[in-house]
C-alpha cells in the first residue's frame, strides 16, 4: 500500500506515452494524406492470419525471436530502468513487437 502512489504515477505516465504515440501516428498519416485507420490496419487487427511456414522453419524462427527478445529486454533494462517502469515498458513493448513481427510474420 505504501507504493500505491508510485504505481499510480507509472500507470498515468504509461498511458500518456501510449496516447501520444497513437496521436503522432494519426497526425503523421493525416499529413501524408492517408487515412488514420486504413484497410491494411483493419486486416491486420481483425483479419485471419494466413501464415504458411513449415514446422521446422517456424520453430527456428520462434527460437530466434525468443533469443532476440530476451537480449533486447536485457539491454533495454540496463539502459532504461532508471527512467521508470512506464518508459521501460513502452520501449520494450515496441521493440518486442517489432522483433516478433519481423521473425514470425
Amino acid at each position: 500500500m505504501e507504493h500505491s502512489g508510485t504505481y499510480l504515477w507509472e500507470v498515468i505516465t504509461f498511458l500518456a506515452i501510449l496516447s501520444m504515440a497513437i496521436a503522432v501516428l494519426v497526425v503523421r498519416r493525416k499529413a501524408s494524406g492517408s487515412p488514420a485507420f486504413s484497410d491494411r490496419d483493419r486486416q491486420l487487427f481483425f483479419g485471419r492470419a494466413e501464415v504458411r511456414v513449415s514446422k521446422p522453419r517456424l520453430c527456428l524462427n520462434f527460437g530466434i525471436a525468443v533469443l532476440l527478445c530476451y537480449f533486447a529486454s536485457f539491454l533495454e533494462y540496463l539502459f532504461l530502468a532508471r527512467f521508470g517502469a512506464s518508459i521501460l515498458a513502452a520501449a520494450q513493448l515496441l521493440t518486442l513487437l517489432a522483433i516478433v513481427k519481423k521473425w514470425l510474420c
